[in-house]
Parts: structure tokens; C-alpha cells; sequence
């Protein structure tokens, strides 16, 4: 696992500044170059984070506990997008119940005019603000398991680490050597961290998204599960 320090300064190295690189992420003492590093490193992260919102390495579950005659639920503060069929209610028990989801225009017209009854939930959507709402309206405070991805998180001190595996951690330089080379005008760096970079990419995709696991194997082992995704 490289931390946000052990990043720069690999990063550093790769380019060619004098020395081992920034001593601290946060020093006031850090030269241009440094401090160019510590920034192009931070936002190399947080791109390739934000590039697929349903990293696997973004996933995560969480228990949601409705208020009673309260149709929605209070969201994780991390929220970035709702594994939508993930939703059940009761999961621990032998009387769980899987929620159904439904779009939230056919939702609203479907569910949310007039009078609205209090029960078991049954339906849920998720509204223009990324809010859950169900219905019925839940009269008691039964909890409802649900899955989840992250949003991005930005590395800040020294001993930050990404969430990204730590075995591709070398993606992060490779990008931030492209923001580097673009702004220092040094096409010997960005040929070699562009290749470096797509190839990474590459992996990093095959490794962490859903159905493509057969992109870097020589031998497809389920076929069945297998998504192309465009470039």
C-alpha cells in the first residue's frame, strides 16, 4: 500500500526532481515542482475514482432505519450511487422481503398523489436529489439493508491512502506524470506515461468493474457474465 507521501515521491523520481522528493505533503517549504507534484498526485486520485461511479472498490452496504410515517430515508453522508437492486427489507429474519424499485416519474404518479396509506414497504424509488422514498409509507421502524458505491475521497496528509487496490496504485503517478508532461511541455514523460497509464487502466477496469473479469484472462471462465464496455 503506497500512502499520499510514498506516491509523491516515487512520482518525483520518475520526473526527475533533485533529491527524494516532498518531505511532507503539507510543508510550506516544499519548492515549485514539489508542490506541483503533491497537487497533480491529489487530483490523478480523485480522476480515476471518478471515472467509473460503480468501481468495486467504491461499494459498500449500509442499514437504513425508516422513521415510522416517514416515507423516506436519511442517506449515508458518503453516498454516491444506490445499487438499486440491492433493497431489502428484513434482511436478517426469516420474513425479509425484497424491495422493488421503480423509476421515480412512473413512481410519483403512480404513488404519490392523494392520500397515501401507512404498511409494510413494498416499492421504493430514488428521487431527483438521490433520496430514497418508499411505499407504502412504513408504520414501524423495521431496518432495510441496501448496497451502495462511495463517492470519491481525496488523499490529504501524508499517511492518506487511496481506496483504489494497492496493487494498481501505480495508475495514480502514471496519471499525474500526464498532468505534469501537459503543463511542463515534456512529450518525452507523456509518451511513456500515457502507455503506462492505459495500461493500468486498463487492468484497474478488468479487475474492478462488474462482468469483466474475462478481459485479462486467457480463458473466459464465465461467458454468461461477461459485458463489453465501449471505449
Amino acid at each position: 500500500m503506497s500512502t499520499y507521501l510514498v506516491l509523491c515521491q516515487n512520482m518525483a523520481r520518475d520526473i526527475g526532481i533533485p533529491g527524494s522528493g516532498p518531505s511532507d505533503v503539507a510543508s510550506s517549504s516544499l519548492s515549485e515542482e514539489e508542490n506541483a507534484v503533491v497537487r497533480y498526485v491529489k487530483e490523478a486520485d480523485v480522476d480515476i475514482q471518478s471515472r467509473w461511479f460503480n468501481w468495486d472498490f467504491l461499494w459498500t452496504e449500509t442499514t437504513l432505519t425508516p422513521t415510522a410515517d416517514v416515507s423516506t430515508l436519511t442517506s449515508p453522508s458518503n453516498l454516491g450511487n444506490w445499487k438499486l437492486d440491492s433493497f431489502v427489507l428484513a434482511k436478517g429474519t426469516n420474513s425479509y422481503q425484497e424491495l422493488e424499485y421503480m423509476d421515480w416519474d412512473d413512481y410519483n404518479l403512480e404513488y404519490k398523489l392523494g392520500s397515501i396509506t401507512s404498511d409494510i414497504p413494498e416499492v421504493f424509488s430514488v428521487k431527483p436529489d438521490n433520496v430514497i422514498d418508499l411505499y407504502p409509507t412504513p408504520a414501524a421502524t423495521t431496518a432495510i439493508s441496501a448496497a451502495y458505491w462511495k463517492t470519491p475521497t481525496e488523499m490529504s496528509v501524508d499517511a492518506s491512502e487511496s481506496p483504489i487496490p494497492s496493487r494498481f496504485h501505480k495508475i495514480i503517478t502514471a496519471r499525474a506524470k500526464i498532468y505534469y508532461a501537459e503543463n511542463e511541455d515534456a512529450p518525452e514523460i507523456l509518451s511513456g506515461a500515457l502507455a503506462e497509464f492505459e495500461d493500468l487502466l486498463d487492468k484497474l477496469e478488468a479487475d474492478q468493474l462488474a462482468g469483466q473479469k474475462n478481459r485479462r484472462l486467457s480463458r473466459a471462465q464465465n461467458i454468461d457474465n461477461f459485458t463489453v464496455v465501449p471505449q
